[in-house]
């Protein structure tokens, strides 16, 4: 029986992508995606927007990314269990809106 031949995908990297050079550097300004996350009104804006727009992975990502906190604290502070908070940010977490409120009430306490 011959064997198959199986195709290796060669795995996707940004060390591969060629820089490119820019000539004129006048108009460029440095981007920080933090900075955006910091404000607390685009970050709503953006919550309700992937709501309206039936996008919860987005909603959990952004989430997620806004909160930044020890996860372990929010999860004592909102009497939860850590892996509670744990899976509901995970790449297949389906937190219920209870699980975010109790998490976004904490956080928001805390700051």
């Amino acid at each position: 029986m011959d064997k198959k031949k199986i195709l290796k995908e060669r795995g996707f990297s940004l060390k591969s992508i060629p820089e490119t050079k820019i000539k004129n550097k006048k108009n460029i300004t440095e981007f920080n995606p933090e900075d955006g996350l910091m404000d607390e009104k685009k970050v709503g804006v953006a919550l309700l927007e992937c709501l309206v727009e039936n996008d919860p992975e987005s909603f959990i990502e952004i989430l997620d990314s806004y909160l930044r906190v020890n996860r372990l604290q929010v999860a004592k502070n909102a009497k939860m269990s850590r892996s509670t908070v744990q899976q509901a940010f995970s790449k297949g977490g389906n937190p219920t809106l209870k699980t975010l409120a109790k998490i976004v009430h904490e956080s928001t306490l805390k700051r």
